[in-house]
C-alpha cells in the first residue's frame, strides 16, 4: 500500500472488480472529458486487469482510498513505449469527491512509487483539452504540459485534441510523500 497524508493506493484485487465495474460503466465517473465506451462487463475487465494481452506494457491498476478507507477512485500505470521505457498513468476520481486534492495526492504517490521502484526517466499522462481540473491536478503534482496532440481522443462522437504532459526524474529529485 502506498500511503499519503489524504489518501492511500492499493493495489486492486478481485473484490474491487464489481466496483470498478460500475465505475467503469457509469458516465458520470468516466465524465465529459473521455469516451463513453460500450458496456465493459466484469469478465472482460478482469481479463484487463488479471490477465493483459501485451503483459509488457505492464498496466498495474489502484484504488484510490481516503483514511477511512472509502473508495474514491482508481489510478492506473502502464508501459507507453517499451522500447524507452515510458510510463503513462491515468485516473479517476468519483464525482461527489473531485474537486478535493486527492487526485492530485494520487497522481503524487504515483510519481514517486514509480520514480523509487523504476529506472525510468520520465512519466507522462494525456489530458483531454477541455479537462481544465485534470490539468490543474497534474501541474500541481509537478507535471510540465509538453505540447498538443491534434485529434488524439475520441470523445462521444467527436474527435478532440489532448494535451500531453510529463514529469522527468530530475524535475522530481526526491519523494514528496512516501516515507
Amino acid at each position: 500500500m502506498l500511503k499519503g497524508k489524504k489518501v492511500n493506493l492499493r493495489a486492486v484485487e478481485r473484490e474491487d472488480l464489481d466496483l470498478l465495474t460500475k465505475w467503469f460503466n457509469d458516465s458520470e465517473f468516466v465524465g465529459r472529458y473521455q469516451d463513453f465506451p460500450v458496456q465493459t462487463p466484469k469478465y472482460l475487465l478482469e481479463k484487463q486487469v488479471f490477465e493483459p494481452k501485451i503483459p509488457e506494457l505492464e498496466w498495474k491498476h489502484f484504488i484510490i482510498e481516503k483514511k477511512d478507507g472509502t473508495k474514491i477512485g482508481w489510478i492506473a500505470h502502464y508501459i507507453c513505449s517499451p522500447n524507452f521505457g515510458w510510463i503513462e498513468i491515468g485516473y479517476g476520481i468519483i464525482p461527489s469527491e473531485r474537486g478535493k486534492g486527492y487526485g492530485t495526492e494520487a497522481i503524487r504517490l504515483m510519481i514517486d512509487y514509480l520514480f523509487l521502484i523504476k529506472d525510468i526517466v520520465r512519466i507522462q499522462a494525456v489530458v483531454n483539452v477541455d479537462n481544465l481540473s485534470s490539468q490543474k491536478a497534474l501541474e500541481k503534482a509537478g507535471f510540465k504540459r509538453e505540447g498538443r496532440l491534434r485529434k488524439a481522443l475520441w470523445v462521444r462522437g467527436v474527435w478532440k485534441d489532448a494535451y500531453i504532459y510529463s514529469i522527468l526524474r530530475e524535475e522530481w529529485k526526491e519523494p514528496k510523500l512516501l516515507t
